[in-house]
């Protein structure tokens, strides 16, 4: 049960300084500007080699999976600086999370493009891999999803380059494997629930009343944006606790120890 506190905490302290979600925003937007250009040439190289698919849409592909990895890292890591703010008493600041960000944005790139990497490598291998061969390249996923579970705060408050980020991340996953099923499992239910008036409002449009499909929308993006900056705070208090024994400011110290405690 405490990483179930610990993950609606953290919803709480989004609660307090609301304005971290214009971070998901910011990055979604960035996405969609990014993705328009890119998704127009690939239809254009698409239609005009006919069936097969020609290399430059892969190229294209990696871009703009490379350009999304950087795009949602750098706000993320933004977000993350903002929440170690607030963790050590200060006001977090747009700007400042922006400035810390940006003096790691090298290591961000190069974390992007290795993401970007392997990504398109594990999508290659699926689309030749008969269901076994499927099945192990799912394991690898999930394994590497949590190995890089708390890259981004790693990113964001050590100096590391982009293997010893890495290897830094993967070394934590001894402490946090559990809280990062569990903590999982939790966003997946209060996110379920969440979902409930959205789809009501969805219903209620599809059926006479079109202006509530706006309303469906915003609050669809809304939860988009609570969501990514309350998984990012979880991260960056799962991070402090595991690397200095520290309990967050507005977290329970006996609660993070017993939701910590050695596997």
């Amino acid at each position: 049960m405490s990483t179930w506190k610990l993950v609606t905490r953290s919803f709480g302290v989004l609660m307090e300084y609301p304005k971290l979600m214009i971070f998901p925003v910011i990055s979604a937007l960035c996405v969609a500007a990014m993705s328009v250009p890119l998704l127009i040439a690939v239809f254009d190289t698409a239609g005009a080699a006919g069936e097969r698919m020609p290399a430059t849409t892969w190229v294209l592909g990696f871009l703009w999976y490379a350009g999304a990895a950087f795009i949602g890292t750098f706000f993320n890591c933004a977000l993350a600086a903002c929440a170690q703010m607030y963790f050590d008493g200060q006001e977090p600041e747009w700007g400042a999370g922006i400035h810390r960000a940006s003096q790691r944005v090298h290591v961000i790139l190069l974390w992007a493009l290795l993401t970007a990497t392997i990504g398109q490598f594990l999508r290659w291998v699926d689309s030749r891999a008969g269901w076994l061969g499927r099945v192990a390249i799912a394991l690898v996923g999930i394994s590497w999803n949590m190995a890089t579970f708390l890259i981004v705060p790693v990113l964001i408050m050590e100096e590391g380059g982009v293997m010893d980020s890495l290897r830094r991340s993967a070394a934590l996953l001894r402490q946090t494997w559990g809280e990062q099923l569990i903590s999982g499992l939790a966003f997946g239910w209060i996110g379920l629930l969440a979902t409930i008036p959205g789809l009501v409002l969805g219903a209620l449009g599809m059926n006479g009343y079109p202006i509530f499909i706006g309303f469906a929308v915003l609050w669809f993006a809304g939860m988009f944006a609570a969501f990514t900056a309350a998984s990012e705070i979880f991260t960056v208090v799962l991070y402090r606790y595991a690397t200095t024994g520290q309990a967050a400011g507005g977290f329970d110290g006996q609660m993070l120890g017993s939701a910590l405690r050695k596997r």
